[in-house]
């Protein structure tokens, strides 16, 4: 028999990782993250060695260190407070159980105290110190184990097995511990461990200190983690060239932050305490290309540039930062595809999907370099441009992203025209594309009432109305160029697609839009997706009391929000990725549609069961998505597993809530702004929103709850605008 090729090595090798290390669960994680570090690690500040579901550190798709252990004595200490609040630090205290010492004195349980803290500025700054609270001396060993696997991130999800790449025994040279990996890509990663002091021993991954702490003393141990990337003939790569810096900026910017936040104080403080956390968690996603600052998608699977996250989180934050959503739009233009590849699922002006930068996507054995595989990120590109506008009145930043408009609508109106119907469909064409391509892009997410799957080409409900939200929205701004032709024609498409979606989309029978339509007809569920269509305006007024009233009974709505599918469908599951999870995004584009359609009271329930499910979790932090189990029958939100927490537009779900029940629109371009039927809910008596910025004027807005009204008071005006108050 012929010795086994490399190959099949790793094949096997793979089959027998998939059932041990795929990742499982993440609930109880804790993370700091800054640029393109991110640290995942349990409640215990550890990462596990074995059944490490997705724990590490990562930096650009790369898993530096896969094993973190920390012993006294040779036992795990008692953790007694863990905290990653503010995001780019985190805290732990620990406690010790009864023990001997190296001179085989007993320490009585209790008697230590251990405070661990991490700061990530570029690198990981850990520093332990041990307090003897004991009137007599101990003598202890402190162990850390260290591990890298250098795994890819496609791999440690279970969507791509291992590459041939080596990973090289550790070695210590007397000051550094390296762990290191010669990749299939010829890249070199490092990642490289100082100590302050020096251990006493070091055992290939082991490194032991001995600590001589008098009594009431202390003693310190100071680690310093670094990851670098060598391509050859390039100089190292790390995530900043000196950390000290990158310190200052991180807490400026934390600082900035919380004046944000000092921006809107409101009567609530636990409400006021999840704005904080929120905003916290979009300061800590930023990442940047070239200069160009967008958020990262979520932690730790979607830990890169994804171009619908991106668009949606920025066109979240809009009144708060408006600066954000320019070089989104800036970012996600540089790569809007000029060709076609079907390995990429690319096409002539399409938005991407999604950019990855690790070893599988060097080799080209996955198609996130970047992949296309996304029908809605183009016309959300479009919609953030029109909206922006709307705060800012920059119509310059129209005439630079011109052409990439025009690239875009000509792909919505060819390339997506799959049918020749006038609807965007979706199709995969790539041999690891992703079969999905709306925001629900799991495998079995778009589907039949018989609990059959989609066939493509697939047209999902949203997307119709994102493609005609954004035509609808870029006709006023093709007028300002003076293109009068091309507005004109934006708006009469516009109008024919909105006659076509409620005459096509519309089920009679199920009083409710279809969720798709595919090649074999209606995907014929009650689900979110046509929901979502009342925030772009496609809906027709006729049919919108049927879709409201349907969304909110007990098979959709949990009291926390809408599910993404009935509960009384086939393919139902409450902790279904995309069939009966609750979403918070879902909502927030939910809610600010019915605000929209003026059901203020129906908004106003969707904020309160999302502001009482955001009180639940830890730290206030809203997760990606939580079970769809009613709230009257659990009293609290049910986690799902494997869920990304912190993630953008989860994290940008409050500021978009508070955006709707306050009712404001901007409209910078006429110097105008709108508070249109402002509407607070019972938990929430008062609302001070300083230094509304629209176009160059800010406004200071107090919005008051009297009874069952929502009074407005302009309390502050600079600069010429009009403050239009519609109650």
């Amino acid at each position: 028999m012929p010795e086994p090729s490399k190959q099949e090595e790793i094949h096997e090798a793979w089959d027998i990782y998939k059932k041990h290390t795929l990742s499982n669960s993440i609930i109880n994680k804790m993370v700091i993250r800054d640029g393109e570090l991110t640290l995942v690690m349990q409640e215990d500040g550890e990462i596990p060695i074995t059944e490490n579901y997705g724990y590490g550190l990562y930096y650009r798709d790369c898993r530096y260190l896969s094993g973190f252990l920390i012993r006294l004595m040779d036992t795990p200490p008692t953790r007694v407070l863990s905290s990653d609040e503010r995001g780019f630090r985190s805290t732990l205290m620990v406690t010790n159980p009864a023990l001997k010492d190296c001179t085989g004195t007993t320490i009585p349980k209790e008697t230590l105290l251990g405070t661990l803290a991490m700061v990530i500025p570029g690198c990981i700054r850990h520093s332990q110190i041990i307090r003897n609270f004991n009137a007599f001396p101990v003598t202890l060993n402190l162990t850390y184990e260290f591990d890298a696997d250098f795994a890819d991130t496609f791999t440690i999800r279970g969507i791509a097995p291992p590459t041939t790449g080596k990973v090289l025994p550790a070695r210590f040279d007397g000051k550094n511990l390296y762990l290191s990996y010669e990749g299939e890509d010829k890249h070199h990663r490092n990642t490289i461990i100082a100590f302050d002091p020096s251990p006493m021993r070091v055992e290939g991954k082991v490194c032991i200190f001995e600590l001589k702490i008098a009594p009431r003393g202390l003693q310190t141990v100071n680690v310093e983690i670094s990851v670098e990337e060598i391509n050859p003939g390039h100089e190292p790569e790390r995530p900043v060239k000196n950390p000290d810096q990158r310190m200052n900026q991180i807490m400026r910017s934390y600082v900035a932050t919380l004046e944000c936040c000092d921006n809107i104080p409101t009567s609530n403080n636990i409400f006021n305490s999840i704005m904080v956390r929120s905003l916290t968690d979009l300061n800590i996603m930023r990442m940047s290309l070239n200069g160009d600052v967008f958020h990262s998608a979520g932690v730790p699977w979607y830990d890169t540039l994804f171009g619908r996250d991106s668009i949606i989180s920025a066109l979240q934050l809009l009144p708060l930062k408006a600066e954000l959503a320019k070089s989104t739009l800036l970012v996600n233009a540089k790569f809007q595809s000029n060709r076609s590849d079907d390995w990429r699922d690319q096409e002539p002006g399409k938005v991407l999907h999604e950019l990855r930068l690790g070893e599988l996507a060097n080799l080209n054995l996955i198609p996130q370099t970047p992949y296309y595989g996304t029908v809605d990120a183009t016309p959300l590109f479009l919609i953030l441009l029109t909206e922006y506008v709307n705060w800012t009145g920059d119509i310059e930043l129209v005439k630079q992203l011109e052409g990439n408009v025009d690239q875009a609508l000509k792909w919505i109106d060819i390339h997506a025209n799959m049918e020749g119907n006038g609807f965007a469909y979706y199709a995969v064409k790539s041999p690891l594309g992703i079969y999905n391509q709306g925001w629900k892009d799991s495998p079995d997410s778009i589907s039949r009432s018989d609990g059959t799957l989609a066939k493509q080409p697939i047209a999902v409900a949203e997307v119709q109305g994102y493609v005609y939200m954004a035509k609808r929205s870029l006709a006023p701004l093709f007028r300002q160029l003076g293109r009068e032709s091309d507005a004109a024609r934006l708006k009469k498409e516009a109008g024919e697609l909105k006659e076509r979606f409620n005459r096509d989309f519309w089920m009679k029978d199920r009083q409710f839009f279809a969720q798709a339509l595919d090649a074999e007809g209606i995907c014929d569920v009650i689900s979110s997706n046509p929901a979502q269509c009342l925030w772009t305006g496609i809906i027709d007024q006729k049919y919108v009391k049927y879709l409201v009233d349907r969304i909110f009974r007990e098979d959709m709505f949990t009291e926390w929000g809408i599910r993404t599918l009935s509960s009384k469908e086939q393919r139902y599951n409450p902790l279904g990725y995309h069939n009966g999870t609750v979403w918070p995004h879902d909502n927030a584009i939910i809610a600010m549609g019915l605000r929209k359609y003026g059901f203020i009271n129906e908004m106003s329930l969707l904020f309160t069961g999302m502001y009482e499910a955001a009180r639940s979790f830890e730290d206030y932090r809203l997760p990606e998505c939580f079970g769809g189990l009613t709230r009257s029958e659990y009293g609290i939100p049910v986690k799902y597993p494997v869920a990304c927490s912190p993630q953008a537009w989860a994290s940008g779900t409050m500021p978009f809530m508070l955006t709707a029940s306050l009712g404001i629109a901007p409209d910078a371009l006429n110097n105008r702004l709108v508070i249109n039927k402002p509407h607070l809910p019972s938990w929430l008596d008062n609302v001070q929103f300083n230094n509304v910025k629209v176009g160059n004027t800010l406004t200071d807005l107090n919005f008051k709850r009297v009874e069952e009204e929502t009074l407005v008071n302009v309390s502050k005006k600079s600069g010429d605008i009009n403050a239009l108050i519609e109650y």
